[in-house]
């Protein structure tokens, strides 16, 4: 990417996280980084296409990142360690967090045939985990990205309901209760 381009998409991510993604336009964009109002369009064909751009660089770099810190010998302390992650950047990154995740995006994956395709890069660190615990024996054999899917569906619930202000826990005990309910499915899935 170009540096103008890099600048813009920051600028558009900078005021996701901080603001929420209604607040991002592209005259706010173009203020921001002080060019001229028609430069983001140059850059990107419209608002959609660089929340898209945003989106894949957050996701790209989640998935990275959780690659790193999840790498394990052990598939049960990788999942939890990947559910971990999950919860931290649900409470540390709430608006990008609600935006990559639950919001309804025209190119957001969707399942099946996006996941099943590994085109997921955040599922993909599940599955991936999913797959070595079960050709290893350690989880019972079952279709990696439905399980995948259900670890993913019951901690997103969670959060989803963490954020709207219904479950009445501090962030502690909200790790602790996704940890609870974790633990519950993997002792479901485990040989």
């Amino acid at each position: 990417m170009n540096e103008t381009r890099t600048t813009i998409a920051a600028a558009a991510r900078r005021i996701l996280e901080d603001e929420g993604v209604a607040a991002v336009s592209m005259r706010r964009i173009a203020t921001e980084c002080g060019v001229s109002a028609m430069t983001p369009y140059w850059h990107f064909p419209n608002r959609q296409a660089l929340l898209e751009q945003v989106c894949q660089e957050a996701f790209d770099e989640v998935a990275t990142d959780w690659r790193q810190r999840t790498a394990h010998d052990d598939p049960l302390v990788e999942l939890r360690a990947a559910a971990d992650l999950l919860i931290d950047f649900a409470l540390h990154r709430p608006r990008l967090y609600d935006y990559l995740f639950t919001a309804p995006r025209p190119a957001a994956r969707r399942y099946p045939d996006d996941f099943t395709a590994g085109d997921s890069p955040t599922l993909n660190v599940l599955i991936e985990a999913l797959t070595s615990g079960m050709r290893r024996g350690v989880l019972r054999d079952d279709d990696p990205v439905e399980v995948a899917l259900t670890l993913a569906a019951q901690l997103h619930g969670l959060i989803a309901l963490h954020h709207g202000g219904r479950i009445g826990l501090s962030d502690d005990e909200f790790r602790a209760l996704c940890h609870r309910n974790l633990g519950r499915i993997l002792d479901g899935i485990t040989a």
